[in-house]
């Protein structure tokens, strides 16, 4: 096994979704063949992937400006895995981080400066990166330039092979296009992105919509890395309760295709078993809840946990995913794949997609039969229906959408993805 060197902003752990999914990618690597180079501010929490930790964060990058000193080092033994969260920090740090997450063209512009006028590359780093003695890198990327710097300089220094994953669609979609800065603030990424990309040896995307453009856009092979599903289905359930219902994040106007759907099912309520959609979901903006109410068709419940989560899955007779049809939403999401999209196609529940043709994850659904797809709000109510009572559809969708799991989410299907490009190349 080739030794691997992970350069990305969270660290490997079972909380944040970053960390878990860079924890799925390469937990059966084995320890000693993998070391992380991070940058938030969160310790190692986990032994199972990695003993082998670099940290720089934004804060120590300030200071360096003038004492030209960052970094620390954690091993085995500093790894905390009684911690609740990785993440540290808290009061005027977690203050400053929240208001960082805005991604303003101004808020790019002063992290790209801070990591530029800063010193990472310290005689610390290429001794911890020497001890290590990479075979390659693999590069977890975002939207901020300097972080597309850093690893491309590390897998320049090492003359290793670097390889750039790509989990949300920063290149296409400029989100900060309308705003004083943001075409300026793009056009300085985009070059970076670039000369990274170009000088990269493949890129690992998330679905076979971004595999296709990111190829035609940058002409270096490209490898999709589908997300697993958090079980190995179908989930177990004495009987069915015949809910509808939806779990997930109802933002980008999703919610107004549940409060669509939801009223489909109440124009039809006396010839089918349920006429609401459960909605389980962590949002807070009044402006969205007040519309989630039963008069819609909606029975809103909130957060649920991981293991509510499956036993949701397990007894409802409908689950759904959706996407606006909105020309901003769209453009948002066009790359999406939902994490719940993979326990959805495992659960052995039937999937209604209701959305755009193009969205990635509705066409992902719809090209491989693994769910009822509508594309567009004509006769929502009869076909509702249809899918309703009918039972032979209903089991041919579950059996196409397991076959979709096994092969493309399964626990190890992004492992031996990466292992296959990295180890064979």
């Amino acid at each position: 096994m080739k030794k691997v060197l992970v350069v990305s902003h969270n660290v490997f752990c079972k909380t944040s979704s970053m960390g878990k999914t860079l924890l799925s990618y390469f937990e059966q690597w084995g320890t000693d063949n993998v070391a992380q180079f991070y940058i938030h501010s969160e310790v190692p929490t986990d032994d199972s992937c990695c003993v082998n930790y670099y940290r720089v964060t934004d804060k120590e990058m300030v200071k360096s400006v003038f004492t030209r000193r960052s970094g620390s080092r954690f091993g085995k033994s500093d790894i905390q895995k009684d911690r609740v969260s990785s993440r540290t920090d808290e009061g005027l740090s977690a203050a400053i981080y929240q208001k960082a997450r805005k991604r303003t063209p101004f808020i790019y512009f002063a992290r790209n400066l801070i990591w530029r006028l800063g010193r990472w590359n310290t005689k610390k780093l290429r001794k911890w990166i020497d001890e290590f003695n990479p075979d390659a890198v693999f590069f977890a990327s975002g939207d901020y330039a300097f972080m597309y710097i850093v690893a491309r300089k590390i897998a320049k220094m090492k003359n290793i092979p670097l390889y750039v994953c790509c989990m949300d669609d920063y290149y296409i979609n400029n989100k900060n296009e309308s705003r004083f800065g943001g075409r300026l603030t793009h056009k300085a990424f985009m070059k970076q992105v670039k000369k990274t990309v170009s000088a990269s040896a493949g890129m690992f995307t998330i679905c076979e919509k971004m595999k296709e453009d990111y190829f035609k856009m940058f002409g270096v092979p490209c490898h999709t890395l589908h997300t697993a599903a958090s079980f190995e289905g179908p989930l177990s359930c004495e009987k069915k309760t015949g809910a509808i219902s939806y779990i997930g994040n109802v933002g980008y106007n999703r919610h107004k295709q549940l409060i669509s759907l939801g009223r489909a099912l109440r124009s039809i309520e006396s010839e089918v078993p349920c006429a609401c959609i459960d909605v389980y979901s962590s949002e807070k903006r009044p402006e969205i809840l007040r519309d989630l109410k039963p008069e819609n068709g909606i029975n809103f419940h909130g957060e649920i946990s991981s293991d509510e989560v499956k036993n949701v899955m397990a007894e409802s007779m409908f689950l759904i995913h959706t996407e606006s049809f909105d020309g901003e939403s769209r453009k948002a999401v066009a790359y999406s794949v939902s994490t719940k999209i993979a326990d959805s196609l495992a659960s052995g529940t039937c999937l209604i997609a209701y959305g755009p043709e193009e969205i990635a994850s509705i066409k992902y659904l719809a090209d491989n039969q693994a769910a009822f797809c509508i594309f567009d709000d004509h006769n929502l109510s009869d076909r509702l229906k249809v899918i309703i009572n009918d039972t032979k559809r209903y089991s041919e969708i579950v059996d196409n959408a397991r076959a979709l799991s096994i092969k493309n989410h399964g626990s190890k299907c992004a492992l031996e993805t990466i292992k296959a490009v990295i180890c064979e190349e």
